[in-house]
């Protein structure tokens, strides 16, 4: 399996341990709030020995109370900041960057987005 393949289903995986669906790049027309929504991409950072991703999530929820939607926001930050998850043949470590809280045209519907560095390190199999 690919080195993004893996760091994708290991994202997916720790995803679905906090509550909403988990989505990866677009829901499902048929998606229930709460859900998530996450992307990966790469990040150029040269001469070294290492893989630099983005990884971002987008949380949305639909009404007033937005409690909920800050709690899942908060156990996503607790399980992607300052942690390794070791996944051979990658070892990826993760650091929080931002969080936002975004409006959204359609004002019953709440939206966050956090963003994280990953430091994707390789292991020949």
């Amino acid at each position: 399996m690919s080195k993004t393949k893996t760091l994708r289903k290991l994202v997916n995986e720790k995803l679905q341990t906090v509550p909403g669906e988990t989505y990866h790049k677009k829901a499902s027309k048929t998606a229930t709030y709460p859900y998530k929504v996450f992307r990966l991409a790469s990040v150029a950072f040269p001469n070294i020995d290492r893989d630099d991703m983005e990884l971002e999530v987008d949380l949305w929820n639909r009404g007033d109370d937005q409690k909920p939607l800050e709690d899942i926001a908060d156990a996503i930050e607790a399980l992607f900041n300052g942690t390794v998850y070791p996944t051979p043949p990658i070892y990826p470590a993760f650091f929080r960057e931002n969080r936002y809280d975004l409006d959204d045209p359609d004002k019953d519907l709440q939206h966050i987005q956090l963003h994280f560095l990953v430091q994707l390190h390789e292991t020949e199999e």
